[in-house]
């Protein structure tokens, strides 16, 4: 009996240490997918965060540019993923979106975590070709509203706070995308076919409670978005947590971001 007794206890020791390792490997794991994750996010916030501060700076001494109209303006999308600008980009005072034009800023590739390239929409009013006159005070207003995932306003509850550009981190794709290059040669970032699924912004931007990201839409009655881009109307943007279906991350210009560069517009 008192042999049983050990063999029993012993037993019991190995079966609380094989759970005790169960349950700390399970807790290890835990902690090393939320750590990665942490890290990943990271890279997307400094790309963000790396592609409005050289769009500022672009916008800064953008009367520096050949045949610039002065000082305030920024540059066109990039509409095939090689990085470079393509202008004109739409009619005078129409907003346009497209590749973020990391090689006409003079910065090297900028992706998210998934290492997808930006994606840029600039408002008509500050665009640098065609380009409307700005003014400086009061500022030119933008176009672009951005929501929370209530549909209430983070930015642009007045005209006078509507943002300048928006800079969007597209990630992994979600149901319903495609990115396939339609016959064109990859680019860094997508296909030198314009109209390729890859360069389409419904591919790589998402919808969440009726607002389209890809389209600058909304449809909520009354409020700006009701035409897609591009449009010289008011869009709207949607700025979320990542869930099912919606993993766009944003970044964007104000008003109060230009103040260093209004201060050198004459």
């Amino acid at each position: 009996m008192p042999t049983n007794s050990k063999q029993r206890g012993a037993a019991l020791i190995i079966m609380i240490t094989i759970l005790a390792l169960m349950v700390s490997s399970a807790l290890l794991s835990g902690l090393d997918t939320h750590t990665l994750k942490v890290k990943r996010d990271k890279k997307t916030n400094k790309a963000l965060a790396r592609a409005k501060q050289v769009l500022i700076n672009y916008a800064l001494l953008s009367d520096k540019l050949p045949s610039s109209p002065g000082v305030g303006y920024l540059p066109c999308p990039d509409m095939t993923g090689d990085g470079l600008s393509n202008e004109p980009c739409g009619v005078s005072g129409e907003s346009v979106e497209g590749w973020l034009p990391w090689q006409t800023l003079g910065e090297k590739t900028l992706v998210d975590k998934d290492k997808t390239c930006l994606r840029y929409a600039v408002s008509g009013h500050y665009k640098i070709n065609p380009s409307t006159p700005l003014v400086k005070a009061p500022p030119t207003p933008g176009h672009f509203v951005i929501h929370d995932e209530t549909n209430s306003h983070l930015v642009g509850s007045v005209p006078a706070e509507y943002a300048l550009a928006v800079v969007f981190a597209p990630h992994k794709i979600v149901a319903g995308q495609a990115r396939g290059l339609n016959g064109g040669a990859a680019t860094i970032c997508g296909s030198t076919v314009v109209a390729a699924q890859i360069n389409n912004a419904s591919n790589l931007l998402d919808t969440l409670n009726n607002v389209n990201n890809a389209a600058g839409t909304y449809a909520g009655a009354g409020l700006p978005g009701s035409t897609a881009l591009p449009t010289a109307t008011p869009s709207v943007f949607m700025q979320a947590r990542e869930q099912n279906n919606f993993n766009d991350v944003l970044v964007w210009i104000s008003p109060i971001d230009f103040g260093n560069v209004y201060a050198r517009m004459p």
